[in-house]
């Protein structure tokens, strides 16, 4: 049997699976079983017999090196030259840095879509790189536009912060929209969480309560944009905003008298995200259900106990809690992935 007699056995057999399954959920008409066979063993043999060239990914790692190294290098110069340069000087290099990083962006997305590989696999690797590129480029704007505010504002430390986290927060978003990425989305989580202090410094005194909320709620306006499917990358958005959600539920317990609403909310978005596992089964609500008890449970035990149970018993309480809620964790997931509906209701990739 030759290679391609083999790939094609192994593919009928999936495909006669994958079909008998749909036809059994109703998704799919038994009259039109033989369609969704050839349609269903097409889409799978075009997927094995057409892999990334390894040239393809070579260079995109030889892109990701070289780039690297640039910025390592003109890291290093600027580290040594810094501290001569006027203002003016450092404000024009990283305005330059901004301008090329920005137009080599724009260069290679007009590039792939000119010559249309958009639709094939060379598109993903050059929207990568270009990701990576308006990312940096949103890194070394908010830069600028830090240092400029300096100079020429008669702005307080915190107006140039702001502005400096507003001009990442906007220059990075965009950026997504010309290539979505992961890259790209990390810099507008990250220009979204440094803006709120900020922000808040510049009404009145930073409340950790008032952080902590606007962070919970940006991660789950973060949560709703995944399922909706506003973010490209489904998962990482998963990830990033319960990652959002987590860190601003803790963050109110930096304020000694007003620690309980750290707890509540550390609880409250640990049965939020578990819910969510049961009905959208993806791996980052799970994982963030489980770190929100293993958190909230021995933070909360240790606080009305007054530090009493000692070194000791923090450790006891914090292993058994982490135990509990892994078993948990593992209890739910096998009844979620033992419901047939957990994939006939919500088919898209998790």
């Amino acid at each position: 049997m030759t290679a391609h007699a083999e790939i094609r056995r192994v593919h009928d057999t999936r495909s006669a699976t994958v079909v008998t399954a749909l036809v059994d959920r109703g998704l799919v008409d038994a009259g039109r079983r033989g369609e969704a066979l050839l349609t269903v063993d097409a889409v799978l043999t075009a997927t094995v017999a057409a892999p990334a060239p390894l040239r393809r990914r070579f260079a995109e790692l030889a892109g990701y090196l070289g780039g690297s190294l640039v910025v390592a290098a003109a890291g290093i110069l600027l580290a040594s030259e810094w501290g001569g340069l006027t203002s003016g000087e450092r404000v024009g290099l990283l305005g330059t840095a901004t301008a090329v990083l920005v137009a080599a962006g724009l260069a290679l997305l007009l590039t792939g879509t000119q010559t249309g590989e958009s639709r094939d696999g060379r598109g993903a690797v050059r929207r990568r790189l270009t990701g990576l590129l308006f990312t940096a480029g949103a890194v070394t704007a908010a830069a600028t536009v830090g240092l400029q505010a300096g100079e020429t504002l008669a702005s307080t430390n915190s107006t140039e912060a702001l502005l400096a986290s507003l001009t990442l927060l906007l220059v990075a978003a965009v950026g997504y929209l010309l290539a979505p990425t992961v890259v790209g989305q990390l810099g507008i989580a990250v220009g979204a969480f440094l803006t709120v202090p900020w922000a808040l410094d510049e009404i009145g005194d930073i409340e950790p309560v008032a952080f902590g909320m606007l962070v919970l709620l940006a991660g789950a306006g973060w949560l709703v944009m995944a399922e909706r499917g506003i973010w490209a990358e489904v998962a990482s958005a998963r990830v990033i905003g319960s990652a959002l959600a987590l860190m601003g539920a803790q963050i109110p317990a930096f304020d000694d008298e007003l620690r309980w609403v750290a707890y509540l909310a550390l609880a409250a978005v640990a049965a939020a995200v578990l819910a969510l596992f049961v009905v959208r089964p993806a791996w980052p609500y799970l994982a963030s259900g489980v770190v929100g008890v293993t958190v909230v449970v021995p933070e909360a035990v240790l606080d009305w106990t007054d530090g009493s149970l000692g070194a000791a018993g923090g450790l006891l309480v914090a292993g058994g809690t982490l135990l509990a809620a892994s078993l948990l964790g593992l209890r739910l997931r096998q009844e979620v992935l033992e419901d047939p509906r957990a994939t006939a209701d919500h088919p898209r990739p998790m």
